[in-house]
């Protein structure tokens, strides 16, 4: 169901690809916190850690394209310059002086403050994103 999705979303640099990618990372993310749930299970089989590889996979590569592109959210620009300089939500949060919820929140496209917004703003700079 995502694949399909995944490949009708328009270019990304065309104006709509915000507003459709948004509602499938979204969707991701609540896959990607079921399969992690059953992969802690003692019975997990291997189909489920394949599974879970993939999804994360396929997240990450949707979030770098969504970060690249000029609709690009603060949320999508946070996760991929925090997961490329390999930092935790709460590594990130204490090099600025957040808490990691707040790292999380924006993260999932939650509103912030205008004091945080500027701090993660300047995470992102010297993250190089």
């Amino acid at each position: 169901m995502y694949g399909i999705a995944i490949d009708a979303l328009p270019a990304l640099h065309d104006p709509e690809y915000p507003n459709q990618v948004g509602p499938i990372l979204a969707g991701l993310r609540k896959l990607l916190a079921s399969l992690s749930e059953a992969a802690t299970r003692p019975r997990t089989t291997p189909s489920v850690i394949v599974a879970l590889s993939g999804i994360r996979r396929t997240y990450e590569e949707l979030m770098e394209n969504a970060a690249e592109g000029p609709g690009a959210t603060l949320g999508q620009r946070l996760h991929v310059a925090r997961t490329k300089a390999k930092l935790t939500t709460e590594e990130a949060a204490n090099g600025v002086g957040l808490s990691k919820e707040v790292i999380e929140a924006v993260e999932l496209e939650e509103p912030a403050s205008e004091e945080d917004i500027a701090k993660i703003k300047d995470l992102i700079a010297a993250l190089g994103g």
